[in-house]
């Protein structure tokens, strides 16, 4: 068998991959002077090329070194295949094969083995300096000349007829983010990076028209400085300063960015921030990661002396590291100019690139990424033709994967995400590259995300925002800070020259100058800055001054006013990420980076009226603030007087929304005018401000009375501009609303007439306006319910511009919606089916209430949290940190990130209105919101996990066997570990149907447990007294005395005896008012047991199963897919660890953008 000729041939082959291949030259490695020549090496074992793209049947090789002359040094080996070689010689072309040549890309010469000619048959023959090869007949086949001590082939390779056409070289300048076309050419010549061997340089390229437009600049009259690179190494110093604040967010909601450049090999990094204060962890990390990178130590930093780099932590830091720290001179910002370079060079990059592509202003960070990607694979003029990154890494870098932003692209889909029938790839818009991995990063506009893939299809030759949505709009991509006057022809500018010759100032144009003040996000502080014609940022009458006299303009103070005219009113807890190009590991850092990653991918909804002008749906903003202001104009909101000197004007600004109906599809974009109420004085601009409201828990309670027990008929309305209706009693002046100013009386102001929204007593000008037409129809209000209005056969619940009507026929219903359409403009919705964020969905004769609408939306805001299969909201047995002092909140820096409270007060909102499974939970968590930790933030994510995993559960409104209020109460004595406190929890079913439960924690510390259930009592009770106060003066059904359940004997005892001792005698008396109810037979008070009470879950965590069975009770019934089913123990274990193993939210496998 060893003998058999196959097994001896495939052995020669396999030995031929793993023989040692050895060059015989180290010149090998030099420096190339010409790509198209072979060197012919007697010495060398096999052919040697470091041109990948002159292959042809390439294979990729493992393992493989060539051994260099000395014996000692190797070279890479990263494939083998054939060549074909066109050799100019003297006697014509002559075309050539070479078989089995090796690619080694780290090699600068391409070689010809002597012996494998000799193999071949071809003889060598020497004279005069030059190399003749013939065949075995002695017939001429080519020559060699020697050049220095080397024999050269000169020619070219014969590439595939698709491999040698030429590349178009506007399509390269796309491609590269639009850098300048001489700089490509060089690029080509010097072959400073792979990609660019097919481009023509020859061939004349067009103008840009995007490049014309974006990169315009003034005639520079200064004289070149040209700078002279000093340092010696990277990282020896490097160049920081921050661009911002734009004036549009980014997707991320970035509103700055950081350079970061090295001045050796001028490898530029950026960061993109949301504010200024998180320049100093930007630049640790950075540091931290560069150093470990290059194993070197950063040596100098160059900055300017803005305050986010002059703080004393960062020259602290600095200063520490000894690291030393340069400042350029005060109001010299020519002295950091590779940097404030960069800026200006970068945000021409950007506008070019947006302009180019049609994509909106938003996204700006996008295509810095893009641009800063390819800027650092183009050589430089201080570089020696060599690009920054090959500087930095020793590696020649590749532009083949490089692709013109904005164009066409389909990412593939992987089989989890998607089934047999669905498309197996989405369409979207290549807007950059992906970090720290192989791939793009493309928008999908349907999902309003940006994904990052190595699996894209890009089209160049389509734009992705004509193709998708028909045109190219082309935006306004003005920014509010410009790039500072720097000269177009250097990276370095001296300090300006100042004229010898004395001219006379011109006079000041202050109309000519924009005033712009900006509310700081972490503090209550508002900057005022004057921009000049020439866009520069003025941050103090000082710099204004330095500005005049700079530029020979007469200075005046007094037309400058540097104190804010309004007080900052946007200042809230900070609840955004640190970076978006923060990794995706699952430590602490980067788990609280990427939360909001996301977020504002599910709205687009501007908040200026600037906004809307550049956004995608300005026609239907504008459709919708016309409809508002005409809306006004029809109620007589106001009318135009001329301004006193005396009046107190306050401002307006519009608001905007898009509504949604159940199914969370777009129903309406509205716009809404407000009033700067904020400003308006107590007691002069207005007194009362109270306007009741129906509580939720009387709409579920009556929705099950009059609906599902009686079968009323209902109907949801909604008021047209409801505050709108209100008269108002003091005159209130407010200026004219932006974009609808009134030509010809632009100084005029509005004097209200009506009750604009904004205004502190709108809501109750509007009660009271509605109340006076609901009396004039016949309707009566109930004395213990606000917002019930009654009728003989119709009842109107009120929450503010939502009506809700039920009425025993179809007929009176209609009479009584006609009734109020003759006095108010309306809208009729229909049976109630989304009311103030809650479902009620009609499954056969059933009713359920869930909030699926609601958790959907935070599926997709909170989208990038760690999910978990979590079958508990709350573990028993787990321990909560104490709640820390407000000066201690944040463990990290970091945690100042975190959104605690907005989460909790998502989780609050379902847990009232539709979940009492995570009532305790969330009301336990809601404790700490002043004293958070990191070990707090997990619970409430698991609490939102499990609220996914179990978004089945529904309460069954129709399950109604009797018309009985039956209250279960409760309390946990001194369950609090830190302060003792007790919790207190009830739950109250009408019916079998739960209306209104409470998980609270007691005020005072009880002195025993019956204290903590007789406290829990009181609140049940003044509970259960106010439903059956309503319930008797509706007297829709036969009034049958409440049933009030405690698992306490001694509070129970104590309740219908009058106790006094000195266990009891310190009691509050104010409890004791449940002995008179008592007495007065206003409810039954009856013991239960603890296994069978249901308000055992308000008070503590319990076991799985305890747990399961108190679900049970309270969602009877549930629905998927084909309706709703019973629930019983085994099904209800088994549905819940379906549930859990399906809801694995396997959309998660696609990767979300960061930027």
């Amino acid at each position: 068998a060893s003998k058999c000729y196959k097994k001896r041939n495939k052995e020669k082959k396999q030995a031929f991959l793993s023989e040692t291949t050895f060059c015989g030259t180290n010149q090998a490695f030099g420096v190339s002077t010409d790509c198209n020549h072979f060197l012919i090496d007697t010495a060398a074992t096999s052919h040697f090329c470091y041109e990948r793209d002159w292959f042809k049947n390439f294979k990729e090789l493992k393992t493989t070194k060539a051994l260099l002359a000395d014996k000692k040094s190797t070279c890479e080996v990263e494939g083998i295949g054939n060549i074909d070689f066109i050799v100019q010689d003297i006697k014509g072309n002559v075309k050539i094969t070479l078989k089995d040549v090796f690619f080694t890309p780290n090699m600068r010469r391409n070689l010809i083995s002597g012996a494998r000619m000799d193999i071949a048959g071809l003889k060598i023959i020497w004279s005069n300096n030059v190399m003749r090869i013939c065949h075995s007949n002695n017939e001429y086949f080519f020559s060699a000349f020697r050049r220095d001590m080397f024999y050269i082939v000169s020619g070219y390779p014969l590439l595939d007829s698709v491999m040698y056409t030429s590349v178009d070289l506007n399509l390269i300048h796309k491609r590269l983010c639009h850098v300048n076309i001489p700089l490509i050419k060089d690029m080509c010549k010097n072959k400073s990076v792979k990609g660019l061997e097919k481009v023509n340089i020859k061939i004349d390229n067009e103008s840009c028209i995007a490049c014309n437009v974006g990169k315009a600049t003034r005639t520079s009259l200064k004289k070149n400085y040209v700078y002279k690179r000093v340092t010696k190494s990277v990282l020896d110093k490097v160049h920081m300063d921050l661009w911002g604040p734009a004036p549009v967010n980014s997707l991320g909601g970035s509103k700055y960015f950081l350079s970061i450049i090295d001045d050796f090999s001028r490898k530029i990094d950026v960061f993109t921030l949301k504010s200024k204060s998180e320049v100093y962890s930007i630049f640790k990390e950075y540091l931290s990661r560069v150093q470990r990178e290059l194993g070197r130590k950063l040596k100098s930093v160059r900055t300017d002396n803005g305050l986010e780099f002059c703080h004393k932590d960062f020259e602290t830091f600095l200063r520490n590291l000894g690291i030393k720290i340069e400042r350029t001179s005060f109001y010299t910002p020519e002295l950091n100019g590779i940097a404030e370079r960069f800026n200006r060079s970068s945000m021409e990059a950007v506008r070019t690139m947006l302009q180019d592509s049609g994509l909106q202003p938003r996204f700006w960070a996008e295509a810095l990424h893009a641009y800063v990607h390819t800027k650092n694979r183009c050589s430089h003029k201080l570089t020696e033709g060599k690009t920054p990154m090959e500087i930095w890494s020793g590696h020649k870098p590749s532009i083949r994967h490089c692709r013109t932003f904005g164009s066409l692209a389909y990412v593939y889909v992987p089989t989890v995400n998607r089934n047999k029938l669905q498309p197996k790839a989405k369409i979207g818009i290549l807007v950059s590259y992906a970090v720290n991995r192989r791939g793009y990063r493309v928008w999908l506009p349907k999902e309003r995300k940006v994904v990052e893939s190595i699996h894209v299809k890009i089209d160049e030759t389509k734009n992705g925002v004509k193709t998708l949505f028909g045109k190219v709009k082309h935006y306004d991509y003005a920014i509010y800070q410009l790039d500072q006057n720097l000269n177009n022809d250097s990276d370095y500018r001296a300090q300006d020259e100042k004229s010898s010759s004395p001219e006379k100032p011109s006079s000041l144009d202050i109309s000519t100058w924009i005033r712009l003040e900006k509310p700081r996000t972490k503090s209550k502080r508002i900057d005022v800055y004057y921009y000049p014609p020439s866009k520069e940022r003025l941050r103090s009458i000082n710099d204004v001054k330095i500005y005049c006299q700079k530029n020979k303009l007469e200075f005046d103070p007094n037309q400058f006013n540097f104190k804010p005219t309004k007080t900052n009113t946007r200042f809230e807890e900070k609840s955004e990420c640190h970076n978006e190009t923060s990794s995706d590991s699952v430590d602490e850092a980067s788990f609280v980076n990427d939360i909001f990653q996301n977020e504002i991918y599910m709205t687009e909804i501007p908040k200026t009226f600037k906004e809307t002008q550049i956004s995608p749906d300005k026609e239907k903003w504008n459709e919708a603030m016309s409809e508002e202001i005409k809306l006004m104009q029809n109620r007589k909101v106001w009318d135009l007087v001329e301004p006193k000197s005396n009046m107190k004007v306050l401002g307006c600004r519009w608001v905007y929304n898009i509504k949604h109906d159940e199914k969370n599809n777009v129903k309406k974009y509205k716009s809404r005018l407000v009033a700067q109420g904020f400003k308006q004085r107590p007691g002069v601009d207005f007194t009362d401000v109270f306007a009741p409201l129906v509580n939720f828990d009387i709409i579920k309670f009556l929705f099950v009375l009059l609906v599902c027990i009686l079968g009323w008929n209902h109907c949801q309305i909604d008021v047209k501009g409801a505050y709108l209706y209100g008269n108002l009693d003091i005159p209130i002046y407010m200026q004219q609303p932006e974009g609808f100013v009134l030509k010809g009386c632009e100084h005029y102001v509005c004097r209200l007439q009506k009750s604009i929204y904004g205004l502190h007593q709108s809501g109750r000008q509007w009660n009271l306006e509605l109340s006076e037409i609901l009396f004039g129809l016949g309707f009566h209000q109930n004395d213990f319910c606000n917002g019930l209005y009654t009728k003989s056969n119709c009842i109107l619940l009120v929450y503010v511009d939502d009506i809700v009507v039920f009425s025993k026929s179809q007929s009176d219903l209609e009479d009584s919606i006609l009734n109020i359409k003759i006095k108010l403009e309306i809208t009729e919705l229909g049976p109630v089916r989304y009311l103030l964020g809650v479902n009620f969905e009609r499954i056969g004769d059933s009713v359920y209430l869930h909030q699926n609408t609601y958790i959907n939306k935070l599926k997709t805001r909170f989208k990038n949290l760690p999910r978990r299969r979590i079958t508990l909201p709350l573990k028993v047995g787990c321990i909560l940190p104490d709640r820390v002092k407000e000066n201690e909140i944040i463990e990290t820096e970091l945690m100042r990130q975190i959104p605690y409270k907005t989460l909790i007060g998502c989780l609050s909102f379902i847990a009232n209105r539709s979940r009492p499974d995570i009532a305790f939970a969330v009301n336990t968590m809601s404790q700490f919101c002043n004293g958070y930790t990191y070990h707090h933030w997990t619970i409430v994510v698991d609490i939102l996990n499990y609220v996914f995993n179990t978004m089945y559960y529904k309460i069954n409104l129709s399950d109604t066997h009797n018309t009985r209020l039956t209250m279960y109460s409760d309390s946990s004595w001194g369950c609090k570990l830190n302060d003792r406190h007790s919790t207190s929890g009830y739950i109250m079913l009408f019916g079998n149907v739960p209306i209104t439960w409470k998980s609270q924690k007691q005020k005072c510390i009880a002195l025993s447990s019956m204290e903590a259930e007789f406290i829990a009592l009181t609140e049940s009770v003044k509970c259960i007294i106010w439903y059956s106060k309503i319930l008797k003066e509706l007297n829709l059904i036969d009034f049958r005395m409440p049933e009030l359940y405690c698992d306490s004997q001694s509070a129970i005892h104590f309740s219908k005896n009058n106790i006094e001792n000195n266990k009891t005698k310190h009691i509050d008396i104010k409890y004791k008012f449940v002995r008179k109810l008592l007495y007065d037979k206003e409810f039954e008070l009856n013991y239960i047991n603890s296994k069978e009470n249901l308000a055992d879950f308000l008070t503590k965590p319990l076991v799985k199963e305890k747990f399961l069975s108190v679900i049970k009770v309270i969602f009877q019934k549930y629905s998927v897919t084909d309706g709703a089913e019973c629930w019983n123990s085994n099904e209800l274990v088994q549905s819940l660890n379906e549930s859990i193993s399906l809801v694995n939210f396997h959309d998660v496998a696609e990767v979300t953008a960061l930027v």
